[in-house]
């Protein structure tokens, strides 16, 4: 027999046992994944379907997927969307390594283009609040308790927390201090952690340590909330968390802050690099207010963006806020607008 018929037997044997076990990837598939919540929820999930072991994990971001070495094995990607600064990266690398992807997995808006390049092994719901929510409808078979964690992770303002999602979140959050100052191998080893415990059941003892420290960081996060103050456009707030005060959980300021204002905007500095960066998220419905659409951005989660570079200008930012929602006052006759449209004057606002 030749080398490639070599090949082909022992893949359909694979099959055959895949079959046989009912496992969806066969041994070694490798994942990469995102790192949050749903993103780690997502690699278990794959993880309890492979056949008699799984390959390597590797978790990283949209807009560093690109920099990963080529694909060398079978492995399915998971949560992780179209890179919205760099679209192309992200879609050049899909084309270089399809012979080796099994399946991507996604629920960002923006993902189309994927699935022209890859065809069925493109598996995408942008509508689905988590990537989970999406292998669920699937039939990709795994515990409820995922689900619901997944969600309440990635749609918060949809979706209560779960105590899964909550441990996570805290260990999680913790880690990311550690990133702030510097130290990435932290973030790895929790969201590592976090899979193994999920696949074998048994809880991790630096899970638990990371998030027995997250009361601290919480009690720091419920200062910081109170201090979002009224933005320029219409049902907006506002904060500022300058580097000195990173270690607050800005996720959390955000949630909470969609008590008083449906929309908030958050200037900060990135953990991967300590550049600027504005947030904006919202509570609103996307059929409301998408964010990746009112800031032109290729992809993303409609309802909470990040923002670099000339976008993250807090003028832009409140600019194109105002001109979606309306002014906070209208600049004519000085009433409150509502959605652009001054019940005063008639002419406040768009």
């Amino acid at each position: 027999m030749s080398v490639r018929e070599i090949g082909e037997f022992e893949r359909k044997i694979m099959t055959a046992i895949m079959k046989i076990i009912g496992a969806r990837y066969e041994r070694g598939t490798e994942i990469i994944a995102h790192g949050d919540g749903d993103g780690t929820i997502s690699a278990a999930i794959v993880r309890i379907q492979g056949a008699m072991g799984g390959g390597c994990l590797t978790v990283t971001q949209p807009f560093l997927l690109h920099k990963l070495p080529d694909l060398t094995g079978p492995t399915v990607i998971v949560d992780i969307a179209v890179d919205n600064k760099n679209s192309a990266a992200t879609l050049e690398w899909a084309r270089r390594n399809i012979e080796n992807i099994v399946e991507w997995i996604d629920h960002h808006a923006g993902g189309e283009a994927l699935g022209e390049i890859l065809g069925e092994k493109f598996i995408y719901d942008p509508t689905a609040p988590s990537c989970p929510q999406v292998m669920f409808n699937r039939g990709f078979s795994f515990p409820a308790e995922w689900l619901a964690a997944a969600n309440a992770c990635d749609t918060p303002t949809r979706f209560a927390p779960t105590p899964l999602s909550e441990r996570y979140n805290a260990a999680f959050k913790v880690a990311l201090v550690a990133l702030q100052n510097g130290d990435r191998k932290v973030v790895e080893a929790v969201q590592a952690a976090f899979v193994a415990e999920l696949v074998s059941g048994n809880p991790s003892e630096l899970v638990t340590a990371n998030a027995s420290r997250y009361p601290a960081l919480n009690a720091a996060t419920n200062a910081a909330v109170t201090g979002i103050k009224e933005f320029d456009a219409d049902g907006v707030g506002y904060i500022d968390i300058p580097a000195g005060q990173a270690s607050v959980d800005v996720t959390q300021v955000m949630v909470r802050g969609y008590k008083s204002f449906p929309t908030i905007v958050v200037t900060t500095t990135s953990a991967e690099d300590g550049t600027p960066i504005t947030l904006v998220g919202t509570n609103r419905k996307p059929d409301e207010l998408n964010l990746v659409t009112v800031f032109g951005l290729g992809s993303g989660n409609p309802s909470r963006v990040v923002l670099t570079g000339d976008k993250a200008e807090l003028a832009h930012v409140r600019d194109v806020l105002v001109a979606k929602l309306g002014y906070l006052n209208c600049p004519y006759c000085g009433c409150r607008v509502s959605y652009g449209v001054c019940s005063g004057c008639k002419v406040g606002g768009l």
